[in-house]
């Protein structure tokens, strides 16, 4: 018979020996505790067979010596000589075997896996220290912290399993469930689960490593007693054994969401190291080597000697605390093919909606992705993710929310602004109903949801000022300050201002009696119907005046008595009707669209405003650019839903910016974002200079004069991803060459600053600081009057582009091709060429030299690139904008210059971070608009149209 070591289920369980089919599958599973057959054997059959973890633990020890008991028990029979040396013998091949896997084990996070301790402590009926039930962003924050919410779910059993729970009789004790990755303790438990060391998901990474590049993420394996899908190894379905819920059925992965049966022949132990792919939404899951926890300093940036021979040279901050340090930092690897969406969620929305959508986010997401509103932080959250490209953020919550975060990102002036998705909880909701998004949460799967996201069309939403002006005199009653300044669907005075204020006092006065979003219907219906009997709003054409773009539309109201005005920007009001209706058969006003930079002016009485519910519109008064409205008395009014008593005054509405929003398409494609505004280059090809701090100091805002006086010390080629501190290895082997007696006037290493002067370089990218020159600050060196780039050598790191020739040595050939670009020096420009500069050269704003001459008009000089140069020019995007060389010349309204690029093969269909193509760039020139438009490929006919054509 073949040995097996004891049962790890049991700590005071016999030795025995097992038949060899059952051998490799006696053991548990990977729960500590729980019990298997050699027929329901799984992972922790192999781990048990090979002595488990426990290298440190004394029940680790007592495994090993069980082993040894259990071998001298079977083997008693056989002389001593024999016996000692077969003892000797496993005990070598358990201590080899332990030794293999453990690294495998410890890795995966699955240190539990070792046999549980010999004696339980009293059970309790709680924890003995306070669990955290949200991500922790302070700098005691640790990795692998589960994220404890109050469950009912009383039909799982505890993760622990039968024996190692601790209220394993107690049937209504409370549980805790893990946001993050779903495992049931009870609260009374939870000292247990710190014993055996299971921890949650990693969400970020220590800011210690020194390798944050090469960090593999690896699976996290949790034990499902219930899974639902089909195992990944065999293709079968998972069986729900109603009466053996305490087995353990499958192994899955918290992150990628793979799942496998727990049998040998279905999840294999290669596996536990094998990289996670994040699964199917890995294009939005910000990955946790993104998320640094960084040391706080302690000490000083500056050494001594710096400070002793400079005073005055030193970095500025900020005075509204931008140095301030924070333990966390972001940094991101751009992928053209990456949209990381970052959610908020409010609560407070639709009623327990908010916090079952926080949860299942925090399962399929990154949780530090996941921002909780109620707690606060929505600006610090942008500010830490304002550097991440193609960045997508997730309102979940009505309008309100998505204006607060539209608010933050104006404060922010984050450049470009990531589009804002909306997930509408609650009732209302029209802004989301304008987006595609429905007027409510369905119970959608979050799966399909962040799909829509992720491909979802970004559109843009004018934003609109409101600033009052106050009248003499004041009344008693009434306020001279609105809910908000700035609204993105609606403001309206008059019948519906008031009903919704009646029903805001009624609930400050007894919020108890509105906890039910029926008894909120009708307290509004009701509300309605008694201001409809009274006619508060009769007279209200008597006391206002509107002047829409200098036309005054007093008159108009007058003769017709409006009981209400709205001035809306979306198509939806009030719960999803359309109040402007279809213009179709109106020539006088446009189509309503909220990105056009106009606002609908609509008049109600009371027949229109109840033909609304049943598809009717208001009056149609005017489509204008700025509004001019005066009242004379105290008039009820509203900002998307925010209703106050507003004083006579005088408000002007004008156009304050345009927003970025995901509209959700109606079917979902596949095809990956390649125009990607940040995507990472190749290549970095830097130009290396060395400056005293003496002339840093006195011309540190002045780069073009810092670039006169510094020395030219050569030109490293390094990977677009590189950091600081790779960089700063290859700039030293660039001093190495400049060593050479060919090179006489070449840097001296000890004239650099120290490495260990500068804090954690290694967390930060080239690409961050520059993207063309270094300079490299010598606190030694001589001033000096002028550099010269003679003889300056070029250290090419890395394999030179396909699309791009590295040969030249001069930087300064770069500058001169670009200048020529700017004035139009076509000779300047072809000796460019011919000396083998690139016209892929770019300048800080990422314009090409055929972005400048179009932008200037130079049709000579874009004839010239585009004979020469390459058809990747023809798409390529600056960085501030994403302009294409079309873009550039059709926003100057160059005729010939377009032609030309139109002509080449420009894209007509690219479309910059605004969403803009070259013909909305054009849209003041009706001539060239019409032109671009018409050149547009007309689009691909459908099936039935092919068929009605053969």
């Amino acid at each position: 018979s073949v040995v097996s070591f004891p049962h790890l289920s049991s700590p005071h369980s016999p030795p025995r020996c097992v038949p060899p089919r059952a051998a490799g599958l006696a053991a548990t599973n990977m729960d500590p505790q729980a019990a298997t057959s050699p027929a329901a054997g799984g992972l922790n059959g192999r781990l048990a067979s090979l002595g488990a973890d426990g290298g440190d633990s004394e029940s680790g020890a007592g495994s090993d010596d069980a082993a040894v008991g259990c071998c001298s028990d079977t083997f008693s029979s056989l002389p001593d000589m024999e016996q000692e040396s077969l003892e000797e013998k496993l005990r070598g091949l358990a201590f080899r075997k332990q030794t293999s896997y453990r690294k495998a084990i410890s890795r995966s996070g699955l240190h539990y896996l070792g046999p549980p301790q010999p004696s339980l402590p009293p059970a309790s009926n709680g924890p003995t220290k306070d669990l955290r039930t949200c991500v922790d962003w302070t700098e005691n924050a640790v990795n692998g912290d589960h994220l404890w919410m109050e469950t009912s779910c009383s039909g799982e059993l505890c993760y622990l399993g039968e024996d190692a729970c601790l209220l394993k009789t107690a049937k209504s004790a409370p549980r805790r469930k893990c946001a993050a990755c779903k495992i049931v303790v009870h609260s009374g438990c939870m000292e247990q689960l710190e014993k055996i060391n299971f921890r949650c998901k990693p969400t970020f990474r220590e800011g210690g490593s020194r390798c944050l590049r090469d960090n593999v993420l690896r699976h996290h394996w949790v034990h499902r007693r219930r899974q639902e899908g089909k195992c990944k190894q065999c293709g079968k379905s998972f069986q729900q054994k109603f009466f053996h819920s305490k087995e353990i059925i499958a192994i899955s992965c918290s992150w990628c969401k793979l799942a496998f049966h727990n049998k040998v022949t279905c999840f294999m132990l290669h596996q536990i190291e094998e990289p996670c792919s994040l699964g199917a939404h890995a294009g939005v899951i910000v990955p946790p080597s993104w998320i640094i926890k960084v040391r706080k300093p302690q000490s000083s940036l500056k050494n001594s000697a710096r400070r002793k021979k400079r005073t005055s040279f030193k970095r500025r901050t900020s005075k509204k605390g931008e140095s301030k340090w924070r333990p966390f930092m972001l940094k991101p690897l751009p992928s053209p093919l990456m949209k990381p969406i970052l959610v908020f969620v409010n609560p407070k929305s639709g009623g327990n909606q908010g916090a079952k959508l926080l949860q299942m986010f925090m399962w399929i997401l990154n949780p530090r992705q996941v921002f909780d509103l109620s707690q606060g932080g929505l600006r610090e959250a942008l500010e830490l993710y304002r550097k991440v490209p193609n960045l997508r953020i997730l309102a979940c919550g009505g309008d309100g929310t998505v204006g607060w975060i539209l608010s933050a990102l104006d404060e922010l002036q984050m450049n470009p602004q990531p589009p804002v998705a909306v997930l509408p909880l609650g009732t209302g909701n029209d802004l989301a109903r304008t987006l595609n998004w429905g007027g409510g949460y369905t119970d959608e799967p979050v799966s399909k949801v962040l799909c829509h996201v992720e491909d979802g069309s970004v559109v843009q939403l004018d934003r609109w000022n409101l600033s009052v002006e106050k009248s003499s005199p004041q009344p008693e009653e009434g306020t001279q300050k609105l809910p908000l300044d700035v609204f993105n669907n609606y403001f309206s005075l008059g019948f519906d201002a008031h009903v919704t204020l009646e029903f805001h006092e009624s609930r400050e006065a007894n919020p108890e009696k509105f906890n039910s979003r029926f008894r909120n219907k009708m307290f509004y219906a009701g509300a309605a119907f008694s201001d409809f009997l009274q006619r508060s709003s009769r007279d209200l054409s008597k006391h206002v005046r509107v002047v829409c773009d200098g036309t005054d539309l007093t008159p108009k109201i007058q003769e017709l008595k409006f009981q209400c005005i709205v001035f809306l920007n979306i198509p939806r009001y009030c719960a999803g009707t359309m109040p402007w209706g279809n213009t179709g058969d109106h020539r006088d006003f446009e189509p309503q669209r909220h990105d056009d930079g106009c606002i609908e002016v609509i008049g109600f009485t009371m027949a229109s405003l109840a033909a609304l519910q049943v598809g009717g519109h208001g009056e149609r008064l005017h489509q204008c650019r700025e509004v001019i409205l005066t009242t004379y008395k105290t008039v009820p009014v509203q900002v998307d839903g925010e209703p106050c008593r507003l004083a006579p005054s005088t408000l002007r509405i004008s156009l304050r910016n345009q927003a970025n929003m995901v509209q959700k398409s109606k079917r979902r494609t596949s095809v990956p974002l390649l125009n990607d505004p940040h995507a990472v280059p190749d290549r970095l090809r830097l130009r290396v200079n060395r400056i005293s701090l003496q002339e840093y100091d006195r011309l540190q805002f002045d780069k073009e004069r810092l670039r006169d006086v510094s020395i030219p010390v050569g030109i490293v080629v390094v990977r677009g991803d590189c950091d600081l501190e790779t960089c700063r290895l290859y700039i030293d082997r660039l001093q190495e060459v400049s060593l050479r007696p060919s090179h006489p006037s070449a840097l001296r290493p000890s004239s650099l600053l120290p490495l260990h002067h500068y804090f954690m370089e290694h967390l930060h990218f080239v690409t961050e600081i520059c993207q063309e020159e270094v300079f490299i600050l010598d606190h030694e060196g001589p001033v000096v009057s002028q550099g010269s780039s003679t003889g300056m050598p070029d250290l090419v790191v890395e394999p030179a582009s396909d699309h791009c020739d590295l040969t030249h040595a001069c930087f300064c050939v770069f500058a001169a091709l670009l200048t020529a670009a700017v004035s139009g020096d076509l000779p300047t420009l072809s000796e460019c060429v011919q000396r083998g500069v690139s016209l892929l050269v770019r300048d800080a704003e990422g314009c090409s030299a055929l972005h400048i001459a179009a932008q200037n008009g130079h049709t000579d000089l874009v004839r010239y690139i585009l004979q020469q140069g390459s058809k990747v020019l023809l798409d390529l995007t600056d960085r501030e904008k994403g302009d294409t060389a079309l873009h550039k010349a059709a926003s100057e309204k160059q005729h010939a210059v377009c032609r030309l690029l139109v002509e080449a093969g420009a894209s007509l269909e690219k479309t910059n971070f605004q969403g803009k193509t070259p013909a909305d760039q054009a849209q003041e020139d009706a001539e060239l608009s019409n032109y671009l438009s018409s050149r547009r490929p007309p689009p691909p006919s459908s099936k039935e149209d092919l068929e009605t054509a053969v």
